[in-house]
């Protein structure tokens, strides 16, 4: 591993870093728009079934998600991490676990293979996108430059979502309704650029050499479960993270219910075909481009507070337009849905992009309480609480759509099974956002707020003195951390103490 100091945040680094998104973002809008109408429409699965393998699959991926954190900072014990890195390791051995992808998309096959199958694809997703996640805090520790790389994340987000939902609808475009053929072809061209995207993105990445990062040894296999669990559940005691989550939980859930249901109200409630739900998706996605730019140059000069709620007030007024379509029976519904969808990318690119903008700052407020650096703690915490949650989501989503009637196999649903999707929009997703602004409204954290954590904790580093804080910078410090001053700087029972 060289010395990364005079290491320079070029243009192709951003763009490599973004694109290891097409991973994150990509695999996720094609599973999440796709996987659960593919299994019950041409697998022969029930809602349930499909929804329980959804649910289970991600149960388990969240004990894995705060697992991954912590090996990926401690891999640096490792000869491989030496030599591979502590988080690059990881994307290197996810080049060629890829083409486990196209496996989901194989129909005929019974419930179990898709359940292993969908499994196996979590695991391996989570094992890279927790160290991905730590990248930007490992590679500059410049407020601006984080958010550029972070912005180029979200920006290959939009890229992949609009790859998601353009691969498929043109294979739509080849096949009948009735085919099941442009899954799979969708999950092998897919599973092609995944591949390409981590090859780009590990040729043109580092991180901190060994030497800059704090061994902190276990003495046994049980102590480092301990440890493992005493620092993921002590990042809920960090006031900006607690507030971070309800910004990320509600507004991603919002985004998640939406897009599980979007298919089915496109295609159920409307009547319209399958290509049509590819040809919105991907017009969204080029709209979330646009307004991912916009979002995250607002957030580098102003923060995350007003953006975050501006932009999900426009999902929130998008959602109530999509559903007055339908009971109000309005002409020229196709066209309508079309200026909706503009306007809903416009505001989900902010949605997306703010919540993992903030994240790369949170080890920088808890290294002032815990007097350590605990970046893959918190992507595995962060992404521990969304796997739970957007498994809920799905499960939920299954079990009402099941209670009111919805068939399998079926282009065709009862009235109760479009009521029910209908309100799942309104209730639903409608009511996450609204949560996620109140959240929002909460955080304090912004580039002024930052700085002086960074240069608190530079201050201590060179030898200051706690009692020569200055009262504006102790103000700062408990309302990003909800923890007293003197309390801070390891001087609290927060996170695993090693032992002498």
């Amino acid at each position: 591993m060289e010395n990364n100091k005079d290491r320079k945040i070029t243009w192709l680094v951003r763009f490599s870093y973004g694109s290891g998104n097409l991973i994150g973002s990509g695999a996720l809008a094609i599973s999440g728009a796709w996987l659960l109408y593919f299994y019950t429409t041409f697998c022969g699965l029930t809602v349930v079934q499909a929804a329980v393998i959804f649910s289970i699959a991600t149960y388990l991926d969240v004990i894995l998600n705060p697992l991954m954190g912590f090996i990926t900072d401690n891999f640096y014990q490792t000869k491989i991490g030496q030599r591979f890195g502590r988080r690059r390791f990881f994307i290197l051995m996810g080049i060629p676990l890829m083409t486990i992808y196209p496996m989901l998309w194989i129909n005929g096959m019974g419930f179990w293979y898709y359940l292993i199958t969908y499994i196996l694809f979590e695991i391996i997703y989570t094992s890279i996108m927790i160290p991905f996640n730590t990248l930007p805090v490992e590679m500059t520790s410049n407020f601006s430059q984080r958010t550029y790389l972070t912005g180029s994340k979200a920006m290959f987000g939009k890229v992949a979502n609009f790859l998601g939902a353009a691969i498929p609808g043109v294979f739509f475009y080849f096949y009948s309704k009735e085919s099941a053929t442009p899954f799979l072809l969708t999950g092998i061209t897919y599973a092609a650029i995944m591949m390409s995207a981590l090859i780009l993105l590990y040729c043109n990445s580092w991180e901190k050499p060994k030497e800059q990062v704090k061994d902190e040894h276990v003495h046994s296999f049980f102590e480092a479960i301990k440890k493992l669990f005493i620092d993921i559940f002590s990042t809920f005691r960090i006031k900006t993270f607690r507030t971070h989550l309800g910004m990320y939980l509600f507004g991603f859930g919002a985004e998640w219910l939406f897009t599980a249901v979007f298919t089915y109200f496109i295609v159920f409630s409307l009547g319209e075909p399958r290509s049509f739900v590819a040809s919105m998706n991907s017009l969204s996605s080029i709209c979330q481009l646009f307004s991912t730019a916009f979002f995250m140059m607002y957030c580098a000069k102003k923060g995350f507070k007003k953006p975050f709620i501006i932009a999900l007030l426009i999902v929130v007024s998008s959602m109530i337009g999509y559903v007055g379509i339908y009971y109000f029976n309005l002409p020229q519904a196709t066209w309508i849905v079309i200026g909706i969808t503009i306007w809903f990318g416009l505001g989900t690119g902010g949605v997306y992009y703010i919540p993992w903008s903030v994240y790369v700052f949170l080890a920088d407020v808890d290294e002032v309480v815990t007097n350590r650096r605990r970046e893959g703690v918190y992507a595995g915490a962060m992404t521990m609480a969304g796997k739970l949650v957007r498994a809920s989501i799905v499960f939920i989503l299954g079990i009402i759509l099941s209670a009111y009637g919805f068939e399998s196999k079926s282009h065709v649903q009862p009235q109760s099974a479009i009521d029910a999707i209908n309100g799942i929009i309104i209730y639903g997703v409608i009511g996450m956002a609204l949560i996620g602004c109140f959240f929002a409204w909460r955080m304090k954290l912004d580039h002024a707020t930052h700085s002086v954590i960074i240069n608190e904790v530079a201050r201590i580093r060179q030898g200051g003195k706690m009692e020569d804080v200055t009262p504006e910078t102790k103000k700062v410090v408990e309302e990003l951390s909800g923890i007293a001053y003197e309390k801070c700087f390891g001087n609290n029972n927060i996170g695993f103490k090693q032992k002498v």
